[in-house]
């Protein structure tokens, strides 16, 4: 009989933005477990998210309890979930799912595996606390990158013998290059030039993404290279002050804000070097995703990228909040073609170890590797 798995999630979307990379993940790592081994539901805090009416339009139901952060009754609607779905595993995501959850296993007897995103540099003070309180009630941690490993042990109090790094990855199937009619269709719809050289950004406009350094490194660059444009793709709260940089800085008219997209292959194959600009992050999924599109990537050397990326050859890494510094990474990949071919090979090699699917037959191991500890 297949093991039932409760994954509890505090939230799908993020300040404005229409869906965030868990809610992602949840999407690539459903349909790819073993239904023989494991039995797998959804549960949300909150109420309905766009993020979560688009995991139930692809298929994937969620149970929303509807509660806010510091609601009590979490704990035993958790209870009463874990029960109706026989779970043996609860896997957390989030400060408030990681509370309750842990309280909510031990009160069933359930395994608790809490999985970290990324090294939060703004945690709460509290969560510290409850963190240190509920330690011995974490049965396993997963660390998307060695620095979140790091800060599962040093900031969360995990033991360190219970942390496991599973690494994140994307569909590579699904993000393989596109053609070139395709590629071009889609500059055509967004108004850039069939000759463009086009450095490409996607993910929730917000602080953690940085964006503003990105623009203005573009008005660095841009000026040096007269075919350049800039593609942003996403939505968050920073959409209108961005567009407002980028008049002041005089490049909106080379500077295009797509907003919300779900065709990110075809967008990708659109992009002639792919950008991330972040200030921190775990593993960002956009970056297997232009990995497995064969991408020129020029990324800030933040936690996860600077583990992922080799420096001058599956990508280019920069300081984060470095404007000046990325402007000169950008201008002399935008004018060597060589050198955007070599990097992009390099990145299409590396791009076979981050499968989703590894990252699945990892947590199921791991499911496995707990439950036997727990009869035992």
């Amino acid at each position: 009989m297949p093991v039932g798995v409760l994954h509890v999630c505090d939230k799908f979307g993020v300040a404005g933005s229409s869906i965030h990379g868990v809610s992602r993940l949840f999407s690539w790592w459903f349909p790819r477990y073993d239904p023989s081994r494991f039995e797998v539901s959804l549960c949300g805090l909150k109420r309905p998210e766009p993020g979560s009416r688009s995991l139930e339009q692809q298929g994937i139901p969620v149970r929303h309890l509807g509660r806010g952060r510091f609601d009590p009754r979490i704990l035993g609607d958790l209870v009463g979930l874990a029960r109706e779905r026989s779970a043996r595993v609860l896997h957390v995501h989030g400060y408030a799912a990681a509370d309750f959850g842990r309280l909510a296993a031990r009160r069933v007897g359930a395994a608790l595996v809490l999985h970290e995103h990324f090294a939060d540099p703004r945690m709460p003070s509290y969560q510290g606390l409850a963190d240190r309180a509920l330690a011995s009630l974490t049965d396993r941690a997963i660390a998307v990158s060695e620095s979140t490993r790091e800060f599962l042990v040093r900031e969360r109090h995990v033991p360190a013998h219970r942390v496991r790094l599973i690494w994140n990855g994307a569909p590579l199937e699904e993000f393989a290059p596109v053609t070139a009619a395709a590629a071009l269709a889609v500059r055509r719809q967004l108004g850039l030039p069939d000759d463009a050289l086009v450095v490409g950004s996607i993910g929730r406009l917000n602080e953690q993404k940085g964006h503003r350094y990105l623009l203005d490194a573009a008005a660095a660059a841009l000026p040096g290279v007269a075919a350049a444009r800039v593609l942003i793709v996403g939505d968050g709260d920073l959409a209108g002050p961005l567009r407002e940089q980028a008049r002041a800085l005089g490049i909106a008219d080379r500077v295009v804000f797509a907003g919300h997209r779900a065709d990110i292959p075809a967008l990708l194959g659109a992009v002639d070097v792919f950008c991330i600009s972040s200030t921190y992050e775990g593993t960002p999924l956009t970056l297997f995703e232009a990995m497995a599109a064969g991408k020129a990537i020029v990324s800030t050397a933040v936690d996860g990228c600077r583990e992922v990326i080799e420096d001058g050859v599956s990508g280019i890494l920069v300081p984060p909040r470095d404007a000046a510094t990325l402007a000169l990474r950008l201008r002399e990949l935008l004018m060597d073609r060589s050198r955007r071919e070599a990097l992009a090979r390099g990145a299409l090699r590396a791009s076979s170890r981050y499968d989703i699917r590894r990252c699945v037959e990892a947590m199921q191991d791991l499911y496995d590797e707990v439950l036997a500890e727990k009869r035992a």
